[in-house]
């Protein structure tokens, strides 16, 4: 069997932003050629690092998301290198990038000259504002992305600041938008014969993350706030939100009919004898025609020190006691097993002994021989079962497929070394 896209060749021009995008593709079978800047590209300096691995090979952000991919250096603003660079783009299908509009001038390119190398080119841009309007041309990273989409404004607690969400959240999302969007285009091109341009804006892939909260203060006039791990509910509800665990912590929706509701959460509690006096009066009462049915709107906004609050309090710390005393897997397992609405905040050593992930097999090995060690990569986001997605190769070293992909494009030994000489290459 054969990757979905072992047809189409890519030019990886992109910055960390682009990374992501280009490994998708990788992954589907693309040929992916990743061209760097001659110092190399900037998340070869980005820590954590593997041990034992000299600079600038062992990066781990750098070794994930340039799997499957070959790697060229490339002084494209040399007028050497830019005529190597558009005959790499004459070979190719697929053109990603994440120059900025004064980027492109600088180098001495333009869509045209693109064109014109390659007439049915699918060019996919990844930017943080994308190429027109007022900030085109200002500076990005994923952190400004994340606060200009407005993601920043709803990630932390309510008394606090708004938080960065991990893990360059900003650039994956670009990158996962433009993975998208050149899959699409290249239907377009093999339907039409026409090129294609791609063009994703890390603030507008950004911007859906924020779910309701456009809908909310265009309806209601009113922005949507932090709440932490409490819900949107104004008050902190039983049963509801994150809860800290001996070990860890899981997150609960027991309220109302979803799932099993509060009375699923009550036969848990029963189970361990922790449910404390929530069957005695008045708890009983309040838990069970209020607390179960569909529509709870009148527990909420209660006068502060009301006695519903404070019965509701009440629940809540019985809650919140009887989750203290016992695992989240527990919590988890056993939940679900009475239709609980419950999570499990996994931690990284979590996901790496998951049984589900195990009994997938999606972790995967791979040797990589230049950098002396096996990685256990994890695994693809969605599996192809007549063409699948394949880990073929570890990410490429600082300019180790030069000669290969130079060669493939007619260039002889003596023109590469030359290049080379030239620090071009």
């Amino acid at each position: 069997m054969t990757g979905a896209l072992d047809d189409i060749r890519v030019l990886d021009a992109t910055g960390p932003i682009g990374h992501y995008a280009g490994r998708l593709l990788a992954d589907l079978g693309a040929d992916v050629i990743k061209i760097e800047p001659i110092e190399g590209d900037p998340a070869r300096q980005w820590a954590p690092m593997l041990p034992n691995v000299d600079a600038p090979e062992g990066a781990l952000q750098y070794i994930l998301l340039n799997a499957n991919k070959r790697g060229i250096r490339l002084d494209v603003g040399s007028e050497s290198g830019r005529a190597v660079f558009l005959r790499l783009v004459a070979s190719c299908d697929v053109l990603l990038d994440s120059w900025q509009p004064h980027e492109l001038t600088a180098l001495g390119l333009s869509q045209q000259a693109l064109l014109e190398a390659k007439p049915d080119l699918v060019r996919t841009s990844i930017t943080g504002w994308g190429l027109t309007g007022p900030r085109a041309e200002w500076a990005y990273a994923d952190i400004v992305g994340l606060a200009m989409s407005g993601v920043m404004n709803l990630a932390g607690f309510p008394e606090g600041p708004p938080e960065q969400i991990a893990d360059h959240q900003g650039y994956h999302s670009a990158s996962i938008d433009a993975a998208a969007g050149t899959v699409a285009a290249l239907l377009h091109r093999d339907a039409s014969g026409e090129s294609e341009f791609v063009e994703v804006s890390m603030q507008e892939a950004l911007s859906i993350a924020q779910e309701t909260a456009m809908m909310q203060a265009d309806i209601l006039s009113t922005d949507r706030e932090r709440t932490g791990g409490g819900g949107l509910m104004g008050i902190r509800m039983p049963g509801v939100g994150l809860h800290e665990a001996s070990d860890g912590h899981v997150f609960l929706l027991g309220l109302g009919t979803a799932g099993s509701g509060f009375r699923g959460l009550l036969q848990l509690m029963d189970a361990y004898d922790g449910a404390g006096d929530l069957h005695e009066e008045p708890y009983a009462t309040l838990i069970e025609e209020s607390m179960n049915r569909a529509t709870i709107a009148d527990l909420f906004n209660q006068p502060e020190g009301s006695e519903l609050i404070e019965m509701l309090a009440h629940i809540d710390g019985v809650v919140r006691d009887f989750c203290r005393q016992h695992p989240k897997r527990l919590l988890y397992e056993e939940g679900q097993k009475l239709r609980l609405l419950v999570g499990m905040v996994s931690s990284p050593r979590d996901i790496s002994e998951s049984p589900q992930l195990a009994a997938r097999e999606w972790f995967l090995e791979l040797e990589d021989p230049g950098r002396g060690v096996t990685l256990r990569f994890p695994g693809f986001p969605w599996q192809l079962k007549g063409t699948p997605a394949t880990l073929r190769r570890p990410a490429p070293l600082l300019g180790e497929h030069n000669d290969e992909v130079l060669g493939e494009l007619g260039l002889s030994q003596a023109e590469i070394g030359e290049l080379a000489a030239a620090e071009v290459i």
